[in-house]
C-alpha cells in the first residue's frame, strides 16, 4: 500500500505539530513535578536538538554544514537568530509553563501571528484592515478568558505566567520573522540546527548546566529524551519536510494541532483541568489564527 505525496505531507505536518505539543506537557512534568529548571531544560534541549538537526542535514541532505559560516552577513544574522530568537523563545516558553501549565503557555504563545500582523501594520504605516482588527480583538479576548477564567476581577493564572507567556509570544514573533533572509539562502535544518547550538551555548554561559537539578528517575529521563529528540529535532524535521509535499500555508494551518495536543495530553497525563471559559478562550485564539493563515497575502 502506497501513500500519496499529499497524504504523506499532511501526516508529517500533523506528527510534527503533535510532537511539539506533547513536548510542552513533558516539560511541565519536569519543571513542576521533578524540580528541573527552565535554564537547564533550555540548554539541554537546544544543544541536543541542534546537534541532531545538523547531523540530519549533513547525512540526509548531503550538505556542508559549515558553509554558512563562510558568509559574513549570514554568520551575523545566524548569531542574532540563535541568541535573540532561539534562546529567548525556548527559555520564555519554559518559564511560562513553570508558572502555569503547558496548554496555557502554548496558547498564549499562539498570539504570535497577531503580533506579527500588528507589527507589519506599524512598519508599513498602514492601518490594519477591519478583519485584522477583529482577529486581534478575538485573540486578546481569548487571552483574557484564559487568564481570568471569565471573571475580569481576578486572575486564573499568576501574573508571572501571563507576563512570561506574552513575552514568549513576542519572542516567537521575532523567531518567525528574523530568519527569513537566512531561510531563503540556506537549508532550514542547517539554519535551525546552528541557531539551536548557538542558543544552547548562549544560555549555558549564563546558567551553566553543570549538574542535573531536581529528581532524575526513569520517567524524568524518558521525558527529557522525548523533549530533545522527538519533541524538538524530529518534530521540526517532520514539519519542515511536510512542505515538500503540501503548501507551507497548509502546514501552518495543521500546526493548530499543537495547542490542541497540548490540551489533550495535559488532561490525560497531568490531570490539568480545562473548563468552559478556558476552552472558549483557547478557541478564540486558535480560530482567528487559522483565518489569518488562510489569507493568501
Amino acid at each position: 500500500m502506497t501513500i500519496s505525496s499529499r497524504t504523506k505531507g499532511i501526516l508529517l505536518a500533523l506528527f510534527g505539530s503533535i510532537f511539539w505539543g506533547i513536548s510542552g506537557v513533558a516539560a511541565q512534568f519536569l519543571l513542576q513535578e521533578r524540580g528541573m529548571t527552565s535554564d537547564y531544560l533550555t540548554a539541554v534541549r537546544t544543544l541536543t536538538a541542534g546537534i541532531i538537526l545538523l547531523f540530519i542535514d549533513a547525512a540526509v541532505n548531503k550538505n556542508n554544514i559549515f558553509q554558512i559560516w563562510h558568509d559574513k552577513e549570514s554568520s551575523l544574522r545566524l548569531i542574532a537568530f540563535g541568541l535573540l530568537g532561539m534562546m529567548s523563545v525556548q527559555y520564555t516558553y519554559f518559564v511560562a509553563i513553570e508558572y502555569s501549565n503547558a496548554p496555557t503557555a502554548t496558547i498564549i504563545q499562539y498570539l504570535m501571528p497577531v503580533i506579527i500582523l500588528l507589527w507589519a501594520a506599524v512598519t508599513e504605516k498602514k492601518l490594519p484592515r477591519p478583519s485584522q482588527v477583529m482577529y486581534a480583538g478575538l485573540a486578546i479576548l481569548g487571552t483574557a478568558l484564559l487568564a481570568t477564567h471569565g471573571s475580569l476581577t481576578t486572575l486564573n493564572i499568576s501574573g508571572r505566567a501571563l507576563l512570561w507567556g506574552i513575552i514568549s509570544a513576542f519572542a516567537a514573533a521575532f523567531y518567525t520573522v528574523q530568519p527569513r533572509w537566512l531561510l531563503m539562502r540556506w537549508p532550514s535544518t542547517q539554519v535551525i540546527g546552528w541557531a539551536m547550538l548557538i542558543g544552547g551555548f548562549g544560555i549555558s554561559l549564563i546558567y551553566p548546566p553543570v549538574s542535573y537539578p531536581g529528581t532524575l528517575d526513569f520517567l524524568a529521563l524518558c521525558s527529557l529524551v522525548y523533549i530533545c529528540i522527538l519533541g524538538t529535532a524530529l518534530a521540526f524535521w517532520a514539519y519542515v519536510t511536510s512542505t515538500k509535499y503540501i503548501l507551507a500555508q497548509e502546514a501552518s494551518i495543521l500546526n493548530a494541532t499543537e495547542p490542541l495536543a497540548s490540551i489533550v495530553f495535559s488532561v490525560l497525563l497531568l490531570n490539568v483541568v480545562f473548563q468552559l471559559p478556558e476552552i472558549i478562550g483557547s478557541l478564540l485564539i486558535i480560530i482567528p489564527i487559522l483565518f489569518i493563515t488562510l489569507k493568501k497575502k
